[in-house]
């Protein structure tokens, strides 16, 4: 059975698409088709969002996206092998009572210390926001768009006013219809108490 790159690889010289032409209209950064067509998942982002680009990938290529993401799951989970655990022999450290009782209130105070501090910068910082597709200022002629990208995990994330489901680090991921001509994209990620981040993506749709 041929692997997801393989059905890829064939299908696009069958088609005689370059993969500029696709990284144009489905909005992917052709590395990313380039690493979908070699099998190279290391150099692709979060598994959330490499389903979304086969997804659309496929369905460009008048292939089974359902197909293509069963193959793509089975093929990443048997890359997933267990790490060696590294034994090392524990040194023998002695303390004394003193000596213990300064290090534990110092790691305490230094603890908490820490974290009023992160709490206090996580207030006043606004949410990072970064959008992995689609890209900026360009033209397809795809009736719609997939927009994802990743912020803080206690985010919210609204797209063209609309909230969209974040997983538990941050991931996002949205299917926008777009209208034909000029389409200006807001993608707002917020908190509360904190500032707003804000992105917009330019895509012209032309049938």
């Amino acid at each position: 059975m041929k692997t997801t790159s393989e059905v890829f690889s064939s299908q696009r010289r069958i088609k005689k698409y370059s993969l500029e032409k696709i990284a144009r209209d489905l909005h992917i950064k052709k590395e990313y088709l380039e690493a979908l067509e070699a099998g190279d998942w290391q150099n692709l982002p979060e598994p959330p969002f490499v389903k979304g680009f086969i997804k659309s990938y496929a369905a460009y290529l008048g292939l089974d996206p359902s197909h293509m993401t069963a193959l793509y799951r089975r093929e990443y989970d048997e890359k997933k092998y267990p790490s060696k655990a590294v034994i090392r022999r524990p040194k023998k450290i002695v303390f004394t009572y003193n000596k213990l009782l300064t290090i534990t209130i110092f790691a305490v105070v230094f603890t908490f210390v820490g974290y009023l501090t992160v709490q206090y910068l996580s207030l006043l910082s606004a949410p990072k926001l970064e959008i992995y597709a689609p890209q900026d200022d360009s033209t397809t002629s795809i009736p719609y768009v997939v927009i994802s990208g990743q912020t803080q995990k206690d985010a919210q994330v609204a797209i063209e006013g609309m909230f969209v489901p974040i997983d538990e680090v941050g991931n996002f991921s949205y299917q926008l219809e777009l209208k034909d001509g000029q389409n200006i994209i807001e993608i707002i990620a917020s908190k509360r108490l904190s500032p707003k981040s804000k992105a917009t993506r330019t895509i012209r749709l032309v049938r």
